[in-house]
C-alpha cells in the first residue's frame, strides 16, 4: 500500500478512537505523537518534567525496564528508554526550585565536566547509562566540579539507555525519515542526513534559492516551509530570500517516523576564498568576509552575525579575535579568529587540535566524524596514542586522532587487538614470541 495512503488511513483512525485509546500523559502534536513526562508533586531539586528526543524529532517513552509499561516521571530515580533509529538522543529538564540547575553526564567519573541539559547525547555501544544531576546553583556546580567531585549534588537521575544492534543490511529496511540529499541553486551546503541544521550564505543579488529535498524513500511526505512538494515536482520548490537572515524548513515524515531539517540562509555580500588546512584527518574550508557591523542590530557584550556568520563584540564595540571565549550564558567556549569569527569544525591552536560544531561550541568526549571516532579531553585538546577510560577500557588513537580497530602493532612490536567498539580485548602479544 502507498504510504501516503497508508498514512490518511492511520490519521482517520487515531481520530476516531482517541478519546478512549490515548494512554495518559500522552497527546499529540499535528501527526506527531509526544510523551509529556512531568511530576506535579516535585520537591526542591527533584526534575518536574523530563523529555528525551531523538535526532529524527520523535520523542522516547520513559519505561520502568528495557521493556516494560511506559512510566511518567515521579520521585523514581531511574528509567529505562530503548534507542532504534538514531545515533544518540537530547535531553529537556527543569528542576523545581528557583536557582536550581541540571547537568547531564555520560559516566559515574566524578571528575566528568558535565554540560548543560539539551546537547546531544550520543550512544555507541548497546547499553549506556546516562546520568543527570541537580545542583542549587550553577555556583553549586562549579565548586563540585573544581572540587573533582560532581556527585556532590541534589539528585542524581539514572537513564539506562538500551540501543538494538541493527546489521547494515536490515537497516536500509528500518522505515527512517531521512533526506538523501539537499541541492540548493545557490550557496554551498556539506550534506550529512543525520545533521539537520544548516548555515548557508548567499550574495545580496540572490532574491530567491530554489531547494530540492530528495529523500530516501520516494514515498515519504516532504514539505518545504509548510507546502508539500512532491516526486513529479522533483521535491522542488523555489523560496524567495529577504536581505539578511532567511530560515526555510524542511519536513520529512516516513511511517510513524518524522524529521526537520533546518536551513538558516544569510543573504548578503561575502567574498569567499577557500583555503585548506591539514591535520586530524581532516580539511576545513574557511570564507574571508567582506563585512560592516549592521547598525540596527549593534550591541555590546552580545553575539552578532554579520554577513552570515557569527560575532562577538565586547564592551568597546570591538569583535573579540584571537582568543577563547566562555559565554556565561550558554554556558560553552568557543574561538574566535583573527577575523574576528567564530570557529566551527577542527582548529589548531597552540600545537593542539579542537574541534567546534556547526554552533561553535567547544566539544569534549567522543566525537565521530566522517566514520571516525576521535577523543577530545575535558579541556576540549584531541588526544592521540593510548587512552584509558574511567572503567579501565584502553584504545588507540592514531596520529591524526582517529580511534583504531582490529590488529595494531606498536613501536615496540609487540601487536593489540582492539574490538569493533576500539576497547582493547586482548593481552598483548609478542611478534615472533611462540
Amino acid at each position: 500500500m502507498h504510504k501516503k495512503i497508508k498514512h490518511i488511513i492511520a490519521v482517520t483512525l487515531l481520530i476516531g478512537t482517541i478519546s478512549s485509546a490515548l494512554p495518559v500523559n500522552n497527546f499529540i502534536l499535528g501527526t506527531t505523537e509526544a510523551y509529556a513526562a512531568t511530576y506535579n508533586g516535585a520537591s526542591d531539586g527533584d526534575l518536574s518534567s523530563l523529555t528525551l528526543t531523538r535526532s529524527t524529532g520523535s520523542e522516547l517513552e520513559l519505561r520502568d525496564t528495557y521493556y516494560g509499561d511506559e512510566v511518567s516521571l515521579t520521585a523514581k530515580k531511574e528509567y529505562y528508554i530503548e534507542l532504534t533509529g538514531a545515533d544518540g538522543f537530547e535531553i529537556a529538564a527543569e528542576v523545581k526550585g528557583s536557582g536550581y540547575v541540571a547537568k547531564q553526564f555520560t559516566s559515574t567519573d566524578k571528575t566528568e565536566k558535565g554540560e548543560d541539559v539539551g546537547k546531544y547525547i550520543n550512544i555507541d555501544s548497546t547499553n549506556s547509562n546516562v546520568y543527570i544531576r541537580t545542583y542549587k546553583s550553577e555556583a553549586a556546580y562549579n565548586d563540585a566540579y573544581s572540587n573533582d567531585d560532581v556527585t556532590n549534588c541534589e539528585k542524581t537521575y539514572i537513564i539506562h539507555v538500551t540501543k538494538p544492534v541493527v546489521n547494515s543490511d536490515k537497516e536500509e529496511d528500518t522505515d527512517n525519515a531521512y533526506l538523501r540529499g539537499i541541492y540548493l541553486s545557490d550557496g554551498n551546503i556539506d550534506f550529512s542526513k543525520k545533521q539537520t541544521s544548516y548555515n548557508i550564505n548567499v550574495n545580496e543579488n540572490v532574491s530567491q534559492i530554489l531547494v530540492r529535498a530528495t529523500p530516501e524513500d520516494d514515498d515519504d511526505l516532504v514539505d518545504i516551509n509548510d507546502s508539500s512538494v512532491e516526486k513529479d515536482s522533483n521535491f522542488e520548490k523555489t523560496i524567495s530570500l529577504d536581505k539578511g537572515n532567511n530560515t526555510i524548513k524542511i519536513y520529512v515524515k516516513n511511517n510513524d517516523d518524522d524529521i526537520t531539517y533546518t536551513l538558516n540562509v544569510y543573504r548578503g555580500n561575502t567574498a569567499a576564498v577557500s583555503t585548506s588546512t591539514s591535520g586530524a584527518s581532516a580539511n576545513t574550508n574557511s570564507a574571508a568576509q567582506t563585512f560592516t557591523i549592521q547598525k540596527d542590530t549593534n550591541k555590546l557584550n552580545a553575539w552578532q552575525r554579520v554577513d552570515g556568520k557569527w560575532k562577538y563584540i565586547d564592551g568597546t564595540g570591538e569583535a573579540l579575535k584571537n582568543q577563547w571565549w566562555f559565554d556565561k550564558n550558554t554556558g560553552k567556549d568557543y574561538y574566535l579568529k583573527e577575523d574576528g569569527y567564530m570557529a566551527t569544525g577542527w582548529l589548531h591552536n597552540d600545537n593542539k587540535w579542537y574541534y567546534l560544531n556547526p554552533n561553535g561550541e567547544m566539544q569534549t568526549g567522543w566525537i565521530c566524524l566522517d566514520k571516525n571516532w576521535y577523543y577530545l579531553n575535558k579541556s576540549g585538546a584531541m588526544q592521540m596514542g593510548w587512552l584509558e577510560d574511567s572503567t579501565g577500557n584502553s584504545y588507540y588513537l592514531d596520529g591524526s586522532g582517529a580511534m583504531k580497530t582490529g590488529w595494531i602493532q606498536d613501536s615496540t612490536g609487540k601487536s593489540y587487538y582492539l574490538d569493533s567498539t576500539g576497547k582493547m580485548i586482548t593481552n598483548p602479544i609478542a611478534i615472533g614470541d611462540n
